[in-house]
């Protein structure tokens, strides 16, 4: 959402000849993922690879395992192995939401668009899913970097209706509202994300004082433009962003 986030989105088993798994291992397996995902949410991937590749070896179908081993060499910029990752639990789980829109998640942080595209589709077919939301604004998202604006608008519009107030859709939708010059509408929904959930899409600041700035209201843009230079990060792209937009805009 507020510019970026790291998104956060490997030893590749033949299918055949797995045997069985004891309750066992399936047991210790499913203790290393957690241990495992723990670590990534903790933000030590590299801790988090070891439980993880103890979790695939105890347990080669435990898909859990093999998604959260592609989030965490995806967190170490290790694109390869994360893709090997995600593919394998695929085999394991053909279908699932969570695995696919992860994968999809790591290929756009490539400029993989129309590769996350066709996972995000796949991912539309799991009806168990409960943060089909998500999915829904991840797909707008992509088809909108692949420029197919009117289709993005659709999904949004349905992830939006799932959620109504789920800020990254309509953050989303604000964007390819601007792509479609539909610069009011654009600034609704940006200033519907503020109001939800501006503490975290500091981003929404930052592209509605733009909006408002070619309208000609310098006073709210620069309050805008303010807000989102205080509480970005210094230094970073968002931060300089709205230093230079003030420096244009509010002398």
């Amino acid at each position: 959402m507020a510019m970026t986030r790291p998104l956060i989105l490997l030893a590749l088993f033949s299918l055949s000849g797995l045997g069985c798994v004891s309750a066992s291992r399936q047991q210790q397996s499913v203790a290393s993922t957690d241990l495992g995902t723990a670590y990534l949410r903790e933000g030590n991937p590299a801790a988090a690879l070891g439980a993880l590749q103890q979790a695939v070896k105890r347990d080669p179908r435990n898909w859990e395992a093999w998604d959260r081993l592609g989030l965490a060499y995806w967190a170490q910029q290790d694109f390869v192995e994360s893709e090997k990752a995600f593919l394998r639990g695929e085999k394991v789980a053909p279908g699932k939401a969570e695995i696919l829109n992860n994968h999809a998640l790591m290929l756009m942080a490539q400029g993989e668009n129309a590769r996350a595209v066709e996972l995000l589709q796949q991912a539309r077919g799991d009806l168990v899913y409960r943060r089909m939301s998500m999915v829904l604004s991840n797909l707008g998202r992509a088809l909108q970097l692949e420029g197919r604006q009117e289709e993005a608008l659709e999904v949004l519009d349905q992830a939006l209706v799932r959620t109504p107030n789920f800020c990254p859709a309509q953050f989303h939708r604000a964007l390819v509202l601007e792509d479609l010059d539909r610069l009011d509408g654009a600034l609704a929904s940006y200033e519907l994300v503020i109001r939800a959930c501006g503490d975290e899409a500091i981003g929404a600041y930052f592209h509605a004082g733009q909006l408002l700035a070619k309208r000609g209201d310098r006073q709210a843009a620069c309050t805008y433009f303010s807000t989102a230079q205080d509480r970005s990060r210094p230094g970073g792209d968002l931060f300089e962003a709205a230093r230079k937009a003030r420096a244009i805009e509010c002398p």
